[in-house]
């Protein structure tokens, strides 16, 4: 396969690569951060209790997976936004930011309410 680069590239547009690492790096680091902050929490926690890493663990994993939710719903929606502003199609766009919306309040309201009625199941009372 022939490597694009600027001087056979007479349009001066990037390769492919550089455009996908462009589009996905800020993902990548959020992630990244995201996680760091989970093992932050767990090394800081070491020094005093191994119950307090065990519970942050717990908490750091149920953050993630809330996280991984919200990421998703908002990866799906700027596809389907840019896809409709490609297409000319305003209306579209406004319909697709209005059920996105929607869906993260109902999954708000619906994991905090488990989060809160589940509490105690979770918690650890060190009995």
């Amino acid at each position: 396969m022939k490597q694009i680069n600027r001087k056979n590239n007479p349009s001066g547009a990037r390769p492919l690569r550089a455009q996908l690492f462009h589009l996905t790096g800020p993902i990548f680091f959020e992630t990244l951060l995201l996680m760091l902050t989970g093992a932050t929490d767990v090394f800081m926690l070491s020094r005093f209790a191994d119950d307090a890493v065990a519970a942050s663990g717990v908490v750091n994993q149920l953050v993630f997976l809330v996280c991984l939710v919200y990421m998703v719903t908002a990866l799906g929606t700027s596809v389907l936004c840019a896809q409709y502003l490609g297409a000319k199609q305003q209306k579209n766009v406004l319909q697709v930011i209005g059920v996105s919306l929607l869906v993260n309040l109902i999954m708000g309201v619906v994991v905090s309410a488990g989060l809160y009625i589940f509490a105690a199941a979770v918690a650890f009372d060190g009995a």
